[in-house]
């Protein structure tokens, strides 16, 4: 791909068509100081003629300041923190977020703590939404180490919209390469990462966790010939407890290649491109020419489907196992 410029965090491309941004947001814990970052941002996308702007993984409320143990105080902390801040999809925010959307002709995905059944289940979501509304909620699906403050959500959806399908994902989602072929499978134009990547250590130029970040990234990228929004927080939030987040907030092309980044530091970046035509040319020319979704073998992947693997098909579940034998006294009783 063709780039003319690259400077504070703009890239524009001779080919210019659509404006993507992704943010890099040093989060607290305080709500209104963080919608007050979303206002600054979504203006300062609108002053670029950003269509599309995706926030980290809950930024609006912060992520957790610990990983707390099972049934601990810091827990149940966390727990009544996530359940008095928690808001319902649509509700406040989203609606403040349309009128942001409609002021300025853009598509908005925020990352959220969600509450639902009456705030007694909260979920990591990261929604979609545009000048009429909300367009679409994906739920964090791989947080197991999130239960129970936050529920497993249980789609892959994509959401059509004036830039093609989105199909957007939360954090530890990029480390499962079957989530962005689910929706390259669906026609997305777009793979949108939320996420709160943190550090492992304290340097971003040797972290091996931003360096797993790197290469997930765009591999998921290339390996689906689609681009890439990720939206990560940075730098470490003020409560004690909380990690050093990575930032690089980066744009990826269909080819695997960044083709713009901020890097640990808080800030806005976007990039210019040809959405449609650098994704044709991904998948006609860049790779051999090859496209990856055309030359899969669907048939012999089965096993990826398969759960029976994760255990010893000749011993049955116990609970299967009574029902069944239940079962075959009622039809001997029977005469069966």
């Amino acid at each position: 791909m063709s780039v003319s410029t690259s400077t504070n965090g703009r890239v524009h491309s001779p080919l210019s068509g659509t404006t993507l941004g992704a943010v890099s947001m040093h989060c607290t814990h305080n709500v209104e100081t963080n919608w007050k970052k979303y206002q600054e941002f979504i203006e300062e996308a609108a002053a670029r003629h950003v269509r599309f702007l995706v926030f980290p993984e809950v930024s609006l409320q912060g992520y957790f300041w610990t990983t707390p143990g099972i049934g601990s105080p810091e827990m149940a902390e966390q727990l009544h923190f996530f359940r008095s801040v928690a808001e319902t999809i649509p509700g406040p925010t989203t609606a403040r977020l349309q009128e942001f959307a409609a002021r300025h002709n853009m598509l908005i995905q925020a990352g959220m703590a969600e509450k639902a059944l009456d705030g007694n289940i909260i979920y990591n979501s990261a929604v979609l939404v545009g000048p009429s509304g909300v367009i679409g909620v994906f739920r964090k699906l791989h947080n197991q180490f999130e239960w129970p403050i936050f529920g497993p959500g249980n789609h892959l959806s994509v959401f059509p919209s004036p830039l093609g399908k989105i199909g957007m994902f939360i954090c530890y989602d990029l480390c499962f390469p079957e989530i962005t072929r689910a929706f390259a499978l669906q026609g997305a134009t777009i793979a949108s990462l939320t996420t709160a990547w943190p550090m492992k250590g304290e340097d971003p130029e040797t972290d091996y966790y931003g360096y797993c970040y790197d290469l997930l990234s765009r591999s998921n990228a290339f390996s689906n010939q689609m681009w890439m929004v990720c939206a990560n927080q940075v730098k470490r939030p003020p409560e004690p407890g909380c990690p050093n987040y990575y930032g690089h907030s980066r744009i990826i092309a269909p080819t695997g290649k960044i083709v713009a980044e901020i890097g640990h530091e808080e800030g806005l970046v976007t990039a210019t491109v040809d959405l449609e035509g650098e994704l044709e040319r991904a998948r006609t020319l860049e790779f051999f020419g090859l496209n990856l979704l055309q030359d899969r073998r669907p048939e012999y992947y089965g096993l990826l489907a398969d759960k029976s693997i994760y255990y010893d098909a000749t011993v049955g579940p116990l609970v299967q196992q009574s029902v069944a034998l239940s079962d075959a006294s009622q039809l001997e009783a029977a005469g069966v």
